[in-house]
């Protein structure tokens, strides 16, 4: 059996996000699930844009600080060791508010993992 212990910390980050984002699960080699830490201070958001997901059910697991999530229904405050989770064609954006005291730091689970899945959400449509 192959086990794998990655530390999200020895990954390089990944360029052009709007936050710290380490992929975990492609460090484990892991092929049926999307796994990523983000960190994020005041101010920046989690992924790149409002949307949702064709077809990948995704959820947030708070580590540490607030996670704030904005849906068409409101927003939600998920604290440090909730799980916020949306399913596929439910628009959200995760962040962490410009007057948050804290940064956050998130994983990010995402299944099934697809490229291309994410589509921009534009509210005002």
């Amino acid at each position: 059996m192959d086990y794998t212990v990655v530390d999200p910390d020895d990954l390089e980050y990944v360029d052009d996000r709007p936050c710290d984002l380490r992929r975990l699960s492609e460090a484990a080699g892991m092929d049926e699930v999307a796994i990523n830490r983000f960190d994020a201070d005041p101010g920046e958001q989690l992924p790149l844009a409002y949307h949702y997901h064709e077809t990948q059910e995704e959820a947030f697991v708070v580590l540490s600080g607030t996670l704030h999530v904005e849906t068409p229904d409101g927003e939600l405050e998920v604290p440090a060791g909730s799980l916020f989770a949306a399913p596929p064609e439910a628009p959200h954006r995760a962040y962490n508010p410009a007057d948050a005291d804290e940064s956050v730091s998130v994983i990010a689970i995402g299944a099934p993992p697809v490229t291309g899945d994410a589509v921009p959400y534009e509210p005002d449509e």
